[in-house]
């Protein structure tokens, strides 16, 4: 029934989208002629860009789970990071969870603590992409304006944001010090939520030892440097001389577009870009059709940033032996180890 509900959403709100997109675009055509006259050169390098975010994020895995055991085999990080992404385009996304749970099996080692450590892995994302954001709106912002008065209000919109969510990051960064300086308050919690908590817990603990806490902030911004690299190669295939700094822009909206719980971020991603090029940067763009231009840019960007991603991810699916059911299977046991106080800490 909760997965029901969950695909129910999730195709909903892609419908919703794919109808304002559709109704957004005046001339589906010249869409269709701009995704497919890209500079092969720059979808190559993008490419490139795509698959070396992968080994960046196969290698921070591995040391978030450095606590738990060293030295895990770099092919199982690799192959189960694609594994994540090609799981995450079905509804409800459980990529994470299924992932973690064969690689514990693969490695001996708790699988609360591989879940944990990839439910931390989103946490760090959020966190890096905040950093990197609010230093563009702090510093290179006034390069780009916006070109329209839906652009003001959608920049005036994340400023707003913006500050609040550094607020938040905040607080929540003096809350885990309090945490991790005395937990002893976590006694008083129920036992269900306390063997949630602290696997995340331990997990901030172990960035503190050795040099964990400096490998996990190079990886992830090095994460993020090689998937801005990858948008910016996606504009420069379509767009002669888009600068690099848009790129960060780009890389900032559009992770809002793939948050949105589509199948494999579709739709959103697109209409954020759109978004984006029509109301900051059309400049770039063709002054009779930037809409019809727009969507030809995101969908041909999409197709090369997911497609080889889930078909690579398809090929270690099916070595892996992993069906749609045994997903499923390993989603339901990933519920029990994860309520487990004694295998909940790190080891």
């Amino acid at each position: 029934m909760r997965k029901g509900i969950q695909l129910s959403i999730s195709l909903g709100l892609t419908v919703l989208i794919g109808y304002l997109i559709y109704r957004g675009v005046p001339d589906w055509g010249q869409a269709w002629d701009v995704m497919l006259n890209a500079r092969a050169r720059y979808l190559i390098l993008a490419f490139a860009f795509v698959m070396l975010h992968m080994v960046f994020r196969s290698l921070r895995w591995g040391v978030l789970l450095s606590p738990v055991k060293r030295k895990i085999s770099l092919r199982n990080l690799f192959s189960l990071t694609l594994v994540k992404y090609t799981i995450n385009v079905i509804p409800p996304r459980a990529g994470e969870v299924v992932a973690s749970v064969v690689l514990a099996k693969k490695e001996k080692i708790s699988s609360a603590s591989v879940i944990a450590a990839s439910l931390l892995e989103r946490i760090l994302d959020i966190m890096t992409v905040m950093v990197i954001f609010g230093f563009y709106i702090s510093f290179l912002a006034h390069r780009y304006p916006p070109d329209s008065e839906r652009g003001k209000d959608i920049l005036l919109a994340i400023q707003a944001y913006s500050t609040k969510g550094f607020v938040v990051l905040c607080l929540g960064f003096l809350f885990l010090g309090l945490v991790l300086k005395n937990s002893h308050w976590l006694e008083i919690l129920p036992a269900k939520l306390r063997s949630i908590l602290l696997p995340f817990l331990e997990g901030f603990r172990a960035l503190q030892q050795g040099g964990a806490l400096l490998w996990t902030v190079a990886f992830s911004l090095a994460i993020w440097t090689a998937i801005t690299l990858q948008l910016w190669c996606l504009m420069n295939a379509y767009l002669q001389g888009f600068p690099f700094v848009g790129a960060v822009f780009l890389m900032a909206v559009t992770v809002v577009g793939v948050a949105i719980p589509t199948p494999g971020g579709v739709g959103g991603f697109q209409f954020f870009m759109d978004l984006t090029l029509v109301n900051f940067f059309s400049a770039f763009l063709s002054s009779q059709d930037p809409h019809s231009q727009a969507a030809g840019i995101s969908n041909g960007s999409y197709l090369v940033s997911m497609v080889p991603v889930i078909l690579i991810g398809l090929y270690f699916l099916n070595r892996e032996g992993l069906s749609l059911s045994r997903i499923s299977e390993f989603a339901h046991q990933a519920e029990m180890p994860v309520r487990k106080p004694e295998e909940s800490a790190v080891r």
